[in-house]
């Protein structure tokens, strides 16, 4: 039978006993406890804020002597204690252990029988922390008590670990008492992470911050875990005194050599840099993202040191207390002096190191996942002091090896030497895929494929060879699209990672979702949060939002865009500067430089692991919050490219570096799942399309081009958008402007006029839209050598840009460029000569030479020079125009380059004629295609002039 047992309930931050009225009804109405069961109720005062000047808020420390006085007077005589706590009550109890072993007084804590923590905040909460800290919250001493890892807090949770929850009996330094700490599964302000945190005992229970001590039944899981907390303090605990102590098994400190499952490959180098250091370099910190490897990596370093006779030490993070312990008393250190140690007699990390340095055999010492650095480093001061548990041994037999998330050097201090661990180069990669897949028949090259496009990532690798191993060894089958190889593992990663998110469904969450490597990345968030920096991860998933390709974040993180978007409502210049160094210590974000770029706005960049950038574009805040993610992404381009004319060459630099974000962006956020339901977000979206289809058009990337447009147009339903609406027409009229660079002026022709009809309609008729319609028109009209019927036209349109635009608007001196050509091909040379001349000297006073239409318009001019026989003034037009810095295979360029051997052609020099066009049908069979009319063109007059040698030669 349960003896009578005194529960405790104890509230948090701004509540008040009140809070546990539900538990305490379902105690009272549970028969199977309720005679046995005694309630209290520890209340204090928590309030928002004290006014009264003669009154202060009281600190946890003085919650936590509060606390020892109600149960020594009011509980005094009670034999058998639970305390029951919920969120900022848990960091009073454990405050209270702490002091009271402190004091030497362990021996009074035998009567507390099992302690249940709900949603403590073990860590610190972040929930609205920057708000907290700028209103008048932050007079209240109980808040900062809450703020992430506050090192009070941190030193109450050390003394707990090691002198309650790992102690090996009681006596006047320990006292073991079961603790068991729970999270609310719903729970935002202290997410679960953070109240398990160290503690060995844990579990989720339903309910957010607050229902979770509000059970409805007495079949909630709230109530069952404390029930059951309640019944086994019915076995009770060894009493104090000598010959009676529970001993506890110490805490394991050797390696985890079960692990090495399979070779380790792409390390050698790494490992040998290690092997051969001398001197100051004998603290080494592996650093880099979670999945790297890096615990395995320390694995088979600790088996190398093994083999060779040292001894090995493996202190895993948090239990460094307990680990550092165990090592002391291995080392031979006496009893009497690691007892006095521990319970602040004197340095426990002096006296470890102390024996480490006098230790006569050679030795390796490893913190693994020492993601939290402070942990590792004195009470008060920092780990580069040199004076926590980790420091530079002062023995030449010693070596310390950690591994981390953090990879600041200034975090490990100049003694320490930080080797950043990287992803896997393709051939180890497939090395480690194929060894760990066994003899299945997979191929080498598909195993290196597969590698490439997982990133290298070694747990990522790990996921997949299991994966397909499971499933190739798998003789039940169940349909015909299960995952039996590295090709199909990798068309589905690919599927999965490149099309709009939630468009393909999630086939490989199970091996490469959020149990494996988003438990990993998840880690790394919470890590940041935990050191302030909770923007951070929000910005990573923006980047997330965009391309795979390199990132230029100078030029696109502007403070006033972001600050205007409810995800980084407070953010400051310093803030964002900030979390990107915080993205980029942990890994989660890889800084480079351009080599062939000297803009230093341009030349800094940053790119995100194809396997994190794959998984956090998925993540459940960002699919929750797609409009708010891609609509910043698309404010933040656009901002950029407002003053960035995609028809200037001095533009293309930034252009070339934006266009793969807003491809991305654009498929992403029109055609991706769930869908963007905001009309303001996507015609901004079919806006950046458009002016990027002008850039992908001018620069001659039609490919891209054509495949964006399609997409958009061949989709716009999906999104709410009707072919028809002066969003999609802006994108068809690109459609028209491709049809024409592909060759095909009649669809160009076809899906012009419709696009006009609509514009006029729309628009009206003199609209600079409609006119831009109108005017593409006229081109393709005239491809199709209807010169006649554009004349007309280019005329009209020339005079309806003079009143809407003037004279010598860009878009006009386009126009008056197209009727010059429509003049000179109808044999009125003289007269398109002077157009010609004209328009050049505008262009060349307003305009770059090197800007397209100028180059254009100076081929023309050389063409109509040529047709009246004036040849060498069209080479000196031409030699003009290729002297500029110009892409060679351009279509722009090759035109040029055909006209330019026209006229070594009219001067009678074929060879030379012949070697140039060789050259130019090389270029455009690449770019244009095979079957473009430019390339038939060339191919027709290389073939005629190389047929006029031969003629010659017989």
């Amino acid at each position: 039978m349960l003896e009578r047992i005194h529960v405790v309930f104890i509230h948090g931050l701004l509540s008040s006993a009140r809070a546990w009225t539900q538990f305490a009804d379902l105690v009272a109405r549970d028969p199977a406890i309720s005679a046995t069961v005694v309630l209290h109720h520890f209340a204090y005062d928590s309030p928002f804020v004290r006014f009264r000047l003669d009154r202060r808020i009281a600190e946890v420390d003085d919650l936590a002597d509060r606390l020892e006085t109600y149960l020594r007077l009011e509980l005094g005589d009670a034999e058998r204690i639970m305390l029951v706590t919920h969120s900022q009550g848990g960091l009073v109890v454990q405050r209270f252990l702490a002091r009271t072993l402190a004091k030497g007084r362990g021996r009074d804590l035998v009567r507390i029988k099992r302690i249940v923590m709900y949603a403590c905040p073990n860590s610190g909460s972040e929930f609205l922390l920057s708000l907290r800290r700028l209103t008048f919250f932050w007079r209240n001493p109980q808040e900062r008590q809450l703020r992430p890892f506050t090192r009070a807090v941190v030193e109450a949770q050390e003394a707990v670990l090691r002198a309650v929850v790992n102690a090996q009996g009681c006596s006047d330094t320990e006292c073991r008492i079961p603790i068991a700490a729970y999270g609310g599964v719903s729970d935002k302000i202290v997410p679960p992470i953070i109240s398990k945190w160290v503690f060995p005992e844990t579990g989720l229970v339903d309910g957010d911050h607050f229902t979770v001590i509000r059970p409805a039944d007495h079949d909630s899981s709230c109530y069952r875990v404390f029930k059951a907390a309640l019944m086994s303090a019915d076995e009770p605990l060894p009493a104090a005194g000598p010959g009676t102590v529970k001993q506890l098994g110490p805490v394991s400190i050797a390696p985890p050599f079960g692990r090495r499952d399979a070779p380790l490959q792409g390390r050698t180098k790494l490992i040998s840099s290690i092997r051969s250091a001398k001197g100051m370099s004998n603290v080494h910190v592996l650093a880099g993202l979670g999945g790297l490897g890096k615990s395995r990596l320390a694995l088979e370093i600790a088996y190398w040191a093994q083999q060779n006779g040292r001894r090995i030490w493996w202190v895993s993070m948090p239990q460094v207390s307990s680990s550092m312990r165990e090592i002391a008393n291995q080392l031979g250190a006496p009893a009497k002096q690691v007892e006095s140690a521990w319970v602040g007699v004197g340095s426990a990390s002096d006296l470890v190191w102390r024996f480490l340095n006098e230790c006569p055999d050679r030795w390796l010492l490893i913190f693994d996942n020492a993601d939290h650095p402070e942990l590792l480093g004195p009470l008060i001061g920092q780990v580069p002091d040199g004076t926590g548990w980790l420091r530079p041994p002062m023995t030449d037999k010693g070596t310390v090896l950690v591994t981390t998330r953090d990879r600041r050097e200034s975090t490990w201090g100049p003694w320490s030497t930080v080797h950043r661990v990287p992803p896997l180069e393709a051939g180890d990669g497939a090395a480690m895929l194929m060894d760990r897949v066994g003899d299945i028949g997979e191929s080498v090259e598909e195993a290196r494929l597969l590698s490439e496009q997982l990133g290298g990532l070694p747990l990522a690798l790990r996921a997949a060879a299991d994966y397909v191993k499971s499933e190739a060894n798998t003789r039940i089958r169940f349909g015909d699209d299960s995952i039996r190889s590295f090709r199909q593992y990798r068309t589905t990663i690919k599927r999965r990672f490149e099309s709009p998110p939630g468009s393909n469904g999630h086939e490989l969450d199970e091996s490469l979702g959020p149990e494996i490597v988003q438990n990993v990345i998840n880690l790394s968030l919470e890590l940041l949060r935990s050191r302030g920096l909770p923007q951070a991860g929000a910005l990573l998933k923006l980047f997330a939002c965009l391309n795979t390709a390199p990132i230029p974040y100078r030029i696109l993180l502007d403070t006033t865009v972001l600050a205007d978007s409810p995800l980084f409502s407070d953010i400051t210049e310093a803030d964002y500067h900030t979390a990107l160094r915080g993205l980029e210590d942990l890994g989660l974000v890889e800084p480079e430089s351009l080599a062939s770029v000297t803009d230093p706005e341009l030349h800094h960049v940053l790119t995100l692991h194809p396997v994190v950038h794959g998984l956090l574009r998925e993540s459940e805040e960002v699919r929750q919050r797609r409009a708010d993610y891609y609509g910043l992404d698309v404010r933040l381009l656009l901002n950029v490219t407002q003053s960035l004319s995609p028809d200037l060459p001095e533009s293309w630099a930034v252009w070339g570096l934006l266009a793969p974000h807003v491809i991305e962006v654009s498929r992403s956020a029109l055609l991706g799942s769930p869908p963007v339901n905001d009309v303001g977000v996507l015609a901004a979206t079919l806006e950046l399309s458009r002016i990027t289809l002008r850039y992908l058009i001018v620069t001659g990337l039609i490919g891209p081009a054509q495949d964006l447009a399609d997409l958009i147009v061949g989709n716009c339903a999906s999104f709410g958008f009707d072919r028809d609406d002066r969003e999609i027409l802006g994108i068809r009229h690109e459609q028209g402007r491709i049809a024409l660079e592909r060759g095909n002026p009649q669809a160009a022709e076809e899906e012009l006029r419709q696009v006009i009809e609509a514009r006029a309609r729309i628009l009206g008729e003199n609209h600079a839209d409609t006119l831009a319609s109108r005017h593409k028109l006229a081109k393709a009209i005239s491809e199709q050598g209807r010169w006649d019927e554009a004349e007309p036209l280019l005329r009209s349109i020339v005079i309806a840009e003079n009143e809407v635009r003037g004279p010598e608007h860009s878009d006009t001196m386009v126009v008056r460029h197209s009727l010059a050509r429509a003049i000179l091909a109808q044999g009125r040379q003289a007269e398109a000569e002077r157009m010609l001349r004209d328009i050049l000297e505008v262009r060349d006073r307003i305009w770059s030479p090197l800007t397209p239409e100028t180059l254009y318009t100076r081929q023309t001019l050389a063409r109509a020079l040529m047709e009246q026989g004036k040849v060498r003034e069209a080479e000196d037009e031409l030699r003009n125009a290729l002297n500029q810095e110009v892409r060679r295979n351009s279509p722009l360029v090759m035109s040029l380059r055909h006209t330019a051997s026209l006229a070594l052609i009219m001067k009678g020099e074929l060879h030379q004629a012949i070697s140039e066009l060789t050259l130019l049908l090389e270029d455009r069979r690449k770019v244009l295609g095979l079957n473009h009319p430019e390339t038939f063109r060339t191919s027709q007059l290389l073939e005629k002039i190389q047929g006029i040698l031969d003629q010659v030669k017989k």
